[in-house]
């Protein structure tokens, strides 16, 4: 699926993420919590944090009940971009596989489980571009 079309939804204002990805979501089970885990995701229905950036969900387009793409404004280290993802859902749900952060190659993500005092999970690290 071809993020382009996506661009040009994204100056229509906000969007809201399909509950079943919202949640904190880790490189493995055990980094849940971590704050060196530079793999860390948290999506909540309009905004998206990663490592060592995050922002406002622009848009989100449900290609399946698996699979989105979105469009969020990102800003990290005095910069902000727009940034397209794709996410698929695992069909336990307890998974969450990254199509785009490292082109031919599928990053995938654990769901952390709920907790009060999980990590934020800001640092060093890698953001998407």
């Amino acid at each position: 699926m071809s993020l382009s079309p996506l661009a040009a939804l994204a100056a229509h204002g906000t969007a809201s993420v399909p509950e079943r990805f919202v949640g904190q979501w880790a490189g493995s089970p055990e980094a849940c919590g971590s704050d060196t885990d530079d793999l860390v995701l948290r999506i909540a229905p309009g905004h998206i944090t990663y490592w060592e950036s995050d922002g406002p969900i622009r848009a989100v387009v449900a290609r399946a009940d698996d699979e989105i793409a979105l469009i969020a404004e990102l800003s990290g280290e005095g910069e902000t971009w727009l940034s397209p993802v794709r996410f698929r859902l695992s069909a336990d749900g307890r998974r969450l596989i990254d199509e785009t952060l490292l082109p031919g190659r599928e990053v995938v993500r654990y769901r952390c489980p709920t907790a009060a005092g999980a990590s934020s999970g800001h640092g060093s690290g890698r953001s998407p571009r």
